[in-house]
């Protein structure tokens, strides 16, 4: 399968699945004009029992073309072959029923890739069983998207492409990326909460990322370092421990662009998953020794994922993970 575009080059442990496990990339940004965003998600799944399957995933909050974000995804045997995802360009097609979407995009990396889990060797541990790297942490993204027919205009969106790999998702999780800060316009917040189950133990919200301000990366959360966290499918205020310094932050969202979907799991079940394009965020790096950073924006995703709860939220009626 061709998985990646030829820019870029990963070693065998960063993307191959061994047995039952999913993989998934996705670009994520947002028009700084105006409350238009993307999210899309190329992805491959192979369960415990029965055969592979792909799957290409468009989400779009656009007010001049649906009061909500139009949603689409298509299952199928194979990746196709056409379809390109990668930290250089997206492209590729997908319908549902009606429905279509179309993408060609290309992505300009604007700071090195980002890989939250620390120490580096947890990428080769059997735990946590989810991987995730920040291949273009923040970049612009421009290109051709078009959803029924009618072309949105993508061009200088900021964002950021991800690559997640593993056995199994996290019981619950939270991911978060931020840009477009008045105070830092070149700055950038990549975050991951999760929260694991070892055996029949949950573990505390477990925090992993980088804030990076004036062109200075600080890396956030971290083996070994307790964060406190109130999570919500909406909202979060939390607490993380970092190097030499905490960071405080609030984030909340709206129901107008928000989208819930369910992910499989390879062992079996899924987890219910609540994507907010268009967050707003606070966030204070308290420093040690140094000044604070106060940083705020409305452009941010957020999206919230459980194996429990969230019954008294809708699921996008969408297409399961077999053709």
């Amino acid at each position: 399968m061709r998985w990646m575009d030829d820019s870029h080059e990963a070693s065998e442990d960063d993307r191959r699945m061994s047995g039952a496990g999913y993989e998934s990339w996705f670009v994520s940004a947002r028009d700084a004009g105006s409350a238009r965003a993307l999210w899309i998600r190329h992805t491959v799944h192979r369960p415990r029992e029965g055969p592979e399957s792909a799957a290409l995933w468009c989400t779009v909050v656009d007010p001049e073309l649906s009061e909500r974000p139009l949603v689409l995804k298509q299952v199928f045997a194979a990746h196709p072959a056409e379809a390109t995802a990668g930290p250089a360009r997206f492209r590729g097609s997908a319908s549902m029923g009606p429905r279509t979407a179309r993408w060609e995009l290309d992505i300009a990396a604007s700071d090195a890739p980002l890989r939250p889990l620390r120490p580096g060797w947890l990428y080769a541990a059997p735990v946590p069983r989810t991987k995730l790297e920040a291949t273009v942490p923040d970049g612009l993204i421009a290109g051709a998207l078009e959803l029924d027919g009618q072309a949105v205009a993508v061009s200088g969106w900021r964002g950021t492409v991800g690559h997640n790999w593993g056995s199994e998702h996290a019981d619950s999780w939270v991911w978060l990326h931020a840009a477009g800060f008045a105070a830092a316009p070149d700055g950038w917040l990549e975050l991951v909460l999760a929260r694991i189950r070892v055996g029949r133990a949950r573990s505390p919200w477990l925090a992993a990322g980088a804030l990076s301000v004036g062109g200075e990366r600080f890396w956030v959360g971290g083996l070994g370092r307790r964060s406190q966290a109130d999570v919500e499918p909406g909202a979060l205020v939390a607490r993380i421990p970092c190097p030499g310094a905490s960071l405080e932050l609030s984030v909340s969202t709206s129901a107008g662009d928000a989208v819930a979907v369910a992910y499989a799991d390879p062992s079996g079940g899924s987890r219910r998953v609540r994507h907010a394009a268009l967050a707003s965020v606070d966030l204070t790096l308290h420093r040690k020794g140094g000044s604070d950073i106060n940083l705020a924006t409305s452009k941010g995703a957020y999206e919230y994922g459980t194996r429990q709860g969230m019954d008294e939220i809708n699921i996008e009626p969408l297409p399961g993970d077999r053709p």
